[in-house]
This record gives C-alpha cells, sequence and structure tokens, in this order.
C-alpha cells in the first residue's frame, strides 16, 4: 500500500509492532524503504497520521534499549516517542495534561484510569503536547519506576498532524466509550474536523 498511491487517504492509522521492512510472520509483503520513506513525506505534506499502542514499538533507533538517542529514526521522529517496555497488565490512572478532550468531546478533564498493558517510552519530541501523563505512583513493576510520563500526546509533523495513544492493548478497552471518544478525537483532529491550540 505504501509504495502505491496515499493521496486517497485522509488519515493512515497504524497499531503496528516491529520493523514493517522485514518480513512478516503472516507472509504480507513488507514495506519498502521507500515505501516508509513515502509515508513520512505524505504526513510531512499534510496527511493524519493515528498511533495506537503498539505504534511506538514499530521501528526503533540505533542504539540502546534504555538510552534515549541523539539520533532516532526518522518514524520515532514522526510519531514523538518510541517504546521502551511494559509491565505486567494493571488498571492504572491517566492524569489529563491539556483541555484538547474535554473542549472537543467532552471527556472528563479531571483524568481517567483503565487496566491495559502500560508502555514505558523514551525519545520524546520536544514539541510534544500531552493531553494524557502516565501516573505512576501507584504502579507495579519495574518498569514503572520512573516519573510520571506523556502516554497520549499530539504534534505537528511538517504540515502533517500526528496523534498517539499508548491505549489499545486490551479488546475491552477498544469497547469502553471513554477510549472510543479519545480515538474519536484524535482521528478528528488529524483530519482537520476540528482545531485545537497545540502550541498554547
Amino acid at each position: 500500500i505504501f509504495d502505491g498511491d496515499l493521496s486517497q487517504y485522509d488519515a493512515i492509522a497504524f497499531c503496528t509492532s516491529g520493523d514493517l521492512t522485514q518480513p512478516a510472520p503472516d507472509g504480507s509483503p513488507p514495506m519498502t524503504p521507500a515505501g516508509k520513506r513515502k509515508l513520512l513525506d505524505a504526513i510531512s505534506s499534510g496527511k493524519g497520521f493515528v498511533g495506537f499502542h503498539a505504534a511506538a514499538d514499530t521501528f526503533h533507533s540505533k542504539g540502546r534499549l534504555d538510552e534515549n538517542q541523539t539520533e532516532v529514526d526518522p518514524y520515532i521522529a514522526m510519531l514523538g516517542g518510541e517504546f521502551v517496555a511494559h509491565g505486567a497488565e494493571q488498571e492504572a490512572s491517566l492524569l489529563t495534561g491539556s483541555q484538547f478532550f474535554y473542549r472537543n468531546i467532552g471527556v472528563p478533564s479531571q483524568g481517567l484510569a483503565f487496566t491495559e498493558e502500560w508502555c514505558t517510552f523514551k525519545n520524546f519530541a520536544k514539541d510534544l503536547h500531552v493531553l494524557l501523563v502516565q501516573e505512576t505512583r501507584y504502579m507495579k513493576g519495574d518498569a514503572y519506576r520512573r516519573p510520571d510520563y506523556p502516554c497520549t500526546w499530539v504534534r505537528m509533523h511538517g504540515r502533517g498532524r500526528v496523534f498517539y495513544t499508548s491505549l489499545g492493548h486490551r479488546e475491552d478497552v477498544w469497547t469502553n466509550p471513554f477510549f472510543q471518544a479519545i480515538s474519536q478525537a484524535g482521528l478528528g483532529w488529524v483530519m482537520g474536523r476540528f482545531d485545537y491550540d497545540i502550541a498554547a
């Protein structure tokens, strides 16, 4: 698909993991390096991009997994953050970092809680507009022995709008009305259905 015509799409969504330029376990054809460049160019030129959960575990920067890199993979630079690890599935709270959801879809502004497989990240872009923050204080597992960190955000990649949320591992998350509202807002924003000042 990425070596074909991307002009027919307003937005592209990933819930993927691994190096997509390598052969897939199911035998489907891999993305070519040229297709990866074409995808990133399409987003930079104005296409929307949405990443769910393992989309941050799609492509990785060269270097140690437990360190930030000075040069990150171009896909990670577009997305705004890179997966490091996760611990056991557990209930945890997300703190609101922005009025983005509340003003546009009415999701409560005081924060939410889900049972989920929670990702940790590195290589955060400096221009993230953070929507939700992972509260780590009560979480179990070595992966979460760190300060609270961004887990849902938006940013601009050139003229393209990018939305990412770490939510989306469990089936019951996908049927949760708050997750559906969060996803609806992310999709709506990247496709230009509403504006929000993410520089504020």
